[in-house]
C-alpha cells in the first residue's frame, strides 16, 4: 500500500510524530537540571482560580518528592508518590497556616494556593524518618515568574501532606494527575 501526504493515515501518523516530539520538549528547572515535560492522557482542565477538589479511595502512598520547573507559559510544581496518586484539594487561600496549630506561616509572594494531599505519609513513624527526599523539599523557593516559593505546612504524619506555593499575583491554575510514577502536578499561570 503506497501512503501519500494526502492519504488520511498520514495525517494521523504526522500528528503522532508531532505529539511524540512535543512531549519530548525539555523544560528549564530550579538547578539548571531538565525536567522532560510530559504527555498524558487524563483530564486537562481549563485555567482557573476555582477550588479543584478530587478524592481517591486508596492506601496512603509515601510523599517521595517534589519538582519546580518553568515552562513555556506557567511554572509547574509536581508531587511525586510511591504507589498511587491520593486525593487532593487545591485551592487559594488568604492566611497561610499550619495544618495542626494553624499557626500562621510566612510564605514569598503576593497570593497563596494550598496544595492539601490525603492520604499522603511524609514521616514514617516506624524509621522515625522522612519518606521524601532532598529533606531541601520542605522550603524551596525557586523565585520563578509565577511560583516564589513552596513551603510543607503539614508534614504528612497523619497522612495528610500540604503545602503553601507562594506566587508573585492570583494567577490562573490547573491540576492534572499523571502516572509512572503518580504525580500531582500544579501549574500557574505566568
Amino acid at each position: 500500500m503506497k501512503l501519500s501526504l494526502k492519504h488520511p493515515l498520514c495525517g494521523g501518523i504526522i500528528l503522532s510524530i508531532v505529539g511524540v516530539l512535543a512531549a519530548g520538549c525539555a523544560a528549564e528547572g530550579v538547578n539548571g537540571e531538565e525536567n522532560v515535560a510530559e504527555a498524558s492522557s487524563e483530564l486537562r482542565p481549563e485555567w482557573s482560580t476555582t477550588p479543584v477538589t478530587v478524592r481517591h479511595d486508596i492506601d496512603a502512598p509515601d510523599f517521595k518528592t517534589l519538582k519546580v520547573a518553568k515552562q513555556s507559559g506557567f511554572d509547574r510544581s509536581t508531587f511525586q508518590f510511591d504507589t498511587g496518586i491520593p486525593g487532593y484539594d487545591v485551592r487559594y487561600v488568604t492566611n497561610p497556616a499550619q495544618c495542626a496549630s494553624g499557626d500562621p506561616i510566612r510564605v514569598a509572594g503576593a497570593a497563596y494556593i494550598q496544595v492539601q494531599i490525603q492520604p499522603a505519609n511524609a514521616y514514617d513513624l516506624e524509621t522515625e524518618k522522612p519518606t521524601y527526599s532532598p529533606a531541601s523539599i520542605v522550603d524551596v523557593k525557586p523565585n520563578l515568574a509565577s511560583v516564589k516559593q513552596l513551603k510543607m505546612s503539614c508534614p504528612g504524619i497523619e497522612a495528610e501532606t500540604s503545602y503553601i506555593i507562594g506566587v508573585g499575583a492570583k494567577k490562573n491554575f490547573r491540576v492534572t494527575e499523571l502516572k509512572n510514577p503518580p504525580r500531582i502536578v500544579v501549574d500557574v499561570q505566568q
